[in-house]
């Protein structure tokens, strides 16, 4: 009874408050601290780190999915994933659309509004670089009716190939936008600083590696991107890495270093650390840590093992300290070593000009000096007879010293292990 006379009461209240309830509604329920319209510079930092976190931290884009599969890591608990086993809620980056891809196509949008190429441009990049992802893991998914809001809200389902024709075409577009001395990014360009020159070497170097994607499917197709792409101008020096450097203080740390902070999920394969130990590769104590055996050695567990099973989790080495126990440590989404690879790869096929074999060790190269390996071990690596180039296998060993290089890349190593098959993977039992 009570109740029903404080109801009543308060129903009575709202009542004689007359039209002023009416008129201060709006408001009152403004949050003034809150904006509803930015511009592109404050949308992209939050945008690029949830790709980059999507893509290279424990998703099924890497360490919880493909990242196993391609046999970089192996799952010590939990190990579902590890046999081929995807749990519900999976999405294969499908959680992107409501996220980046929808303040990517807002950059699009505000900088054609506002007349600033730059801003359209590195939206268009970045949007790109999302969607290529997402249909190399799921194949095909909606893109042309994709991101339109309230307007189509059962888009249709594009076909990888028009993907990728699109990609081709929106990469050619921003990399023709990028203005150096227009309006830019001031702030919030927390990969490259601001510097668009560098946002259009990264849309071409794109463009390169999808272009390599092509080439066993459309050669002609990939031979003439991969041409544009090269002439156009691709990275040229570590400098022009495609990553985000995280910063040492929460919120914005290495989300692998914030995972090992309260877990214990994955080990190093087996597969990877004995390739590695049989090449004396010299950045196996960068990708991995050393186990608690005496004396302390580099050992990896089988893929696909049931949970148990296999040597005590004790002898099994982690993912490196690089990463592990560094806040800071950066996440790629696309290296200069990657682009050397596939510069060598094209020259190989003879689709541009350039050394085959030159551009190999380079790629190798590249890749250890972004982890500080010293020139004296990669001296070393590069002289041992199974490195060196032999152009009658040289797309095998290209694609295997990619697949060596590209750890802590999983989604982009498996799309190119589904495509070279290199090196031979055992699935697990």
């Amino acid at each position: 009874m009570r109740y029903h006379i404080l109801s009543v009461l308060a129903a009575a209240a709202l009542i004689g408050s007359g039209t002023g309830c009416t008129s201060d509604f709006a408001e009152v329920n403004t949050n003034p601290n809150g904006p509803v319209d930015v511009p592109p510079p404050s949308i992209l930092s939050n945008a690029i780190q949830n790709v980059v976190g999507g893509v290279g931290g424990r998703t099924e884009l890497n360490l919880w999915g493909v990242g196993l599969w391609v046999q970089y890591y192996t799952l010590i608990q939990y190990r579902d994933e590890d046999k081929y086993i995807m749990r519900s809620g999976t999405s294969g980056g499908w959680g992107f659309y409501p996220t980046s891809l929808l303040d990517f196509q807002r950059m699009i949008d505000k900088g054609v509004a506002a007349n600033t190429p730059n801003w359209v441009a590195v939206g268009r990049i970045m949007k790109s670089y999302t969607f290529s992802v997402m249909t190399e893991a799921m194949g095909d998914i909606p893109y042309s009716e994709a991101l339109k809001g309230d307007s189509i809200l059962d888009p249709a389902y594009d076909t990888q190939q028009s993907i990728y024709n699109a990609l081709f075409v929106d990469l050619k577009t921003a990399s023709d936008q990028i203005n150096p001395s227009g309006i830019g990014f001031p702030s919030g360009d927390i990969m490259y600083g601001g510097d668009v020159t560098l946002w259009r070497k990264f849309a071409n170097s794109l463009r390169l590696r999808l272009a390599i994607h092509l080439s066993n499917v459309d050669a002609t197709k990939a031979a003439a991107e991969a041409q544009a792409a090269v002439a156009a101008g691709v990275f040229e020096s570590n400098d022009d890495n495609a990553q985000l450097m995280y910063l040492a203080t929460s919120p914005n740390r290495n989300p692998i270093y914030n995972d090992a902070r309260s877990r214990d999920d994955f080990g190093m394969s087996k597969t990877y650390v004995d390739s590695l130990l049989s090449w004396n590769d010299p950045r196996l104590p960068v990708f991995a840590q050393p186990n608690k055996d005496t004396p302390p050695a580099y050992r990896g567990l089988p893929n696909g093992l049931n949970d148990g099973e296999g040597d005590p989790l004790s002898l099994i080495s982690r993912i490196g300290a690089y990463w592990r126990e560094t806040p800071n440590a950066p996440l790629a989404l696309l290296t200069y070593s990657e682009v050397l690879f596939l510069q060598a790869e094209a020259a190989q096929r003879g689709w541009i000009a350039g050394n085959a074999a030159t551009l190999y060790a380079d790629a190798i190269r590249a890749s250890m000096e972004q982890y500080g390996i010293s020139n004296a071990n990669i001296n070393a690596y590069l002289a041992q007879a199974r490195v060196q180039y032999n152009a009658g296998t040289g797309l095998t060993q290209i694609a295997y010293q990619k697949w060596a290089s590209m750890f802590m890349q999983g989604m982009e190593a498996w799309t190119e292990w589904r495509r070279t098959r290199v090196p031979t993977l055992v699935p697990g039992p």
